[in-house]
């Protein structure tokens, strides 16, 4: 597994990423929100025979600088597009975690010539939030909010990530990472204010009703035990397999599998069943 930097031929903006494997079929790896790149260590040390895969930090996570543009799911699907185009991929399978998911859909649904495939994990966009619930966000979620948590709550919050409400040891450096960054007050400041805008970005960027415009085959991955989606707080009576049948009632042509033992961090709780899975799926749709 290698670290790279690339310039995007379509914007003046350096990202950094992570590329493993060697092979004629391409994997693009989007991560979620507050994640980086490394949240696919685990999926790219067992990459199949004949996959080359690259997983980028999104502007503003990670080692890729935020850059000038403003937040939005366009604006960090325009940053993947560019991204696939500069490194010149082609026949894409794109994976998209949590916010990445969105970002994916997003960036889907403008059916770009390089697209295959789409592989959704436990991806934001799919739970439908109202004015009301917007109006929520708005009034809680704030920088202060983030910039106040304790190095203790910023455990909690990665413990609930994951199958069991632990954080694995092999997942530890996740924790340490976001330690480091916190150590640095300009720096992790600006990383809570990027936090807040993804939040907002994902709440004013729905995709949900728009999905048969994606012409790409779909494949989405949710853990049975997600402590994340459903939100518990907003939709304290929706299980994740409400959601997931409502999806298949509304886009029956998109697959959907609920993973057993994992939590929202279901690319991690159960590498080797996503991995089995897409390989599955993609041979089904060569």
């Amino acid at each position: 597994m290698d670290t790279k930097q690339i310039t995007l031929s379509g914007q003046n903006l350096e990202i950094n990423y992570l590329k493993a494997g060697k092979g004629k079929q391409k994997w693009v790896l989007v991560h979620g929100l507050g994640s980086y790149s490394k949240a696919y260590n685990k999926m790219l040390a067992h990459l199949p025979k004949g996959v080359e895969a690259y997983a980028l930090d999104l502007p503003g996570f990670g080692e890729s600088p935020l850059g000038n543009g403003t937040i939005s799911m366009a604006s960090y699907a325009h940053v993947v597009n560019d991204f696939i185009n500069t490194l010149g991929l082609k026949k894409v399978v794109l994976f998209g975690h949590s916010m990445g998911g969105q970002v994916a859909m997003t960036l889907a649904l403008q059916n770009p010539k390089w697209l295959k495939s789409l592989v959704l994990l436990a991806p934001a966009g799919i739970e439908q939030f109202t004015e009301k619930d917007k109006a929520w966000f708005d009034a809680v979620v704030n920088k202060e909010l983030y910039l106040n948590l304790s190095d203790d709550q910023i455990r909690q919050n990665f413990n609930v990530n994951f199958y069991g409400f632990q954080l694995p040891e092999d997942a530890l450096f996740m924790y340490e990472d976001r330690m480091k960054i916190k150590e640095d007050s300009a720096k992790y400041e600006q990383y809570c204010v990027t936090i807040v805008n993804c939040i907002k970005a994902m709440l004013s960027g729905p995709v949900y009703d728009r999905l048969e415009s994606i012409k790409a085959p779909v494949l989405v991955f949710y853990g049975k035990n997600d402590a994340l989606i459903p939100n518990k707080i907003l939709h304290p009576d929706l299980t994740i397999l409400q959601l997931t049948e409502k999806l298949n009632q509304d886009y029956p042509e998109i697959q959907t599998e609920l993973v057993d033992k994992a939590g929202h961090f279901v690319l991690w709780d159960q590498t080797e069943t996503i991995i089995k899975e897409t390989e599955k799926f993609i041979d089904a749709h060569k």
